[in-house]
């Protein structure tokens, strides 16, 4: 599997000019029935900008899921079997884009171990860039018509919109039909305190990628690329890339949201401040929401894990913990990323007493940090050798893990002034017109970004999964 982002990502100059094209063409278009059809164009222009075959396909799994639910309603008798085609088409394209490899790699090492060699060339397939993201979001969409709990979209403009819709296409949020697809369904219309506000939030989230997120990249890079790193230097990178992705991650989403916002759209928010979270399960209604959600709604509760005891609430934890794992990747780390959280989630359960709060955000972001050191470390050799080396620290790597720590520090330090003054300010109403104080922070954020942008930005972080 080789992954490829291959798609104009939010903070180069091309976007800018694509979203004002499509701002200016959407408010003279005026009325949904004329808005909807171009948006579903200018998105699938978006997506397949380098490499066109990723409309196909993603147009191929939307078209089945549509039809699908459909057929649901027509047929309610034989539902079951088109829930199955829904469950088998989209979860069978991502199994051969993302996992071929991996697991075709895995059986051939097993088979080895047993002294059974087969023989195994990778197929190097390439992953089309959100697959993971769309699968879900449009199986969420099946199995929720399946329920019952949605009717089913007979507009096939309004339904391949929902799929295809370029905001949040790419990494998200995982958007439910019951809220974007009735946004879609029903008129809106730019407005001046929807595209100011829109902007605002947009420019914060290229502020966070461009400045922290991809200032920092490069020293988190370096760290993780050592043969021998100690085990000082590589938690100094670990808690470096905590900051890092959620720089990135928020970033994308706050420009996806704003984005949204200023076309007439709302998009959920995707993150609450995580790093704040107190227990393990507070850490997951924080973090990447819309993907917590749905582990929850899809995998968590059907198995089981909010009914019967202890044991069997453990055992799904594991199990939804570690698909949370393998959706992030195709990889082993990713696979103990999943158990290490699992296993925080299952402790935590076991204590007999509530920890006071100071102490359960301190020890919960701690344990979030160590997993982002598996999350980050991809080769597992690299991991256990400076896990097994604790005593192995030099003076050169006293110095790195300084110049780390002091601008991991430099790169939070805008993190945490925002949520203060959020916290001392509220959130302004959308009604309001822009402050003095908001045109200062845009002018600001266009400088910085002028200087400290680069010639070519690193792809989002979650345009890999």
């Amino acid at each position: 599997m080789v992954s490829c982002a291959a798609v104009v990502t939010f903070v180069e100059p091309a976007f800018v000019a694509f979203l004002v094209a499509v701002l200016v063409a959407v408010a003279l278009l005026r009325k949904r029935r004329w808005q909807n059809p171009f948006l579903l164009v200018a998105s699938c222009v978006f997506y397949g900008w380098h490499h066109p075959w990723y409309v196909a396909l993603l147009l191929l799994s939307a078209g089945v899921d549509y039809a699908s639910a459909l057929l649901m309603e027509r047929l309610p008798t034989k539902k079951g079997a088109f829930l199955a085609l829904s469950l088998t088409t989209n979860l069978g394209l991502l199994g051969w884009f993302k996992y071929h490899d991996f697991f075709s790699a895995n059986l051939a090492a097993a088979g080895a171990a047993l002294g059974h060699p087969v023989g195994w060339t990778p197929l190097a397939v390439l992953l089309p860039v959100g697959i993971s993201f769309y699968t879900f979001q449009t199986l969420a969409y099946t199995i929720d018509v399946y329920r019952g709990q949605l009717r089913a979209c007979r507009n096939p403009v309004d339904y391949f919109l929902f799929v295809t819709f370029f905001p949040q296409l790419v990494a998200g949020p995982i958007e439910r039909a019951s809220h974007l697809l009735s946004q879609l369904e029903a008129e809106r219309r730019i407005t001046r305190s929807g595209l100011w506000s829109g902007l605002l939030l947009a420019a914060w989230g290229a502020f966070k990628k461009l400045a922290l997120a991809d200032t920092i990249a490069p020293y988190v890079d370096r760290v993780f690329s050592l043969e021998h790193a100690s085990l000082p230097l590589l938690l100094a990178g670990g808690l470096a890339f905590a900051v890092q992705i959620l720089a990135d991650f928020s970033g994308y989403t706050d420009i996806a949201r704003g984005v949204a916002r200023a076309l007439g759209f709302e998009l959920m928010d995707n993150f609450d401040h995580p790093y704040l979270a107190a227990s393990p399960s507070e850490l997951w209604r924080r973090w990447h929401i819309s993907f917590s959600r749905w582990i929850r709604d899809y995998v968590f509760i059907p198995l089981g894990g909010s009914r019967g005891g202890f044991p069997r609430a453990a055992a799904v934890t594991f199990a939804a913990m570690l698909t949370s794992g393998l959706w992030h990747g195709a990889s082993w780390n990713f696979v103990l990323w999943g158990a290490w959280h699992a296993t925080f989630l299952v402790a935590w359960r076991l204590l007999p007493a509530a920890v006071p709060r100071p102490v359960g955000v301190a020890l919960t972001f701690t344990v979030t940090v160590l997993g982002w050191v598996c999350f980050r470390q991809t080769d597992l050799d690299r991991l256990w050798w400076s896990l097994s080396h604790p005593l192995v620290f030099t003076f050169a790597d006293m110095i790195v893990m300084r110049v780390v720590l002091a601008l991991t520090a430099l790169c939070a330090a805008p993190l945490l002034l925002a949520l203060l003054v959020e916290r001392v300010r509220g959130e302004r109403q959308r009604g309001a017109g822009p402050s003095v104080g908001e045109v200062a922070f845009l002018s600001s954020v266009a400088t910085v970004l002028f200087f400290v942008a680069r010639d070519g930005s690193a792809d989002f972080i979650y345009f890999r999964f």
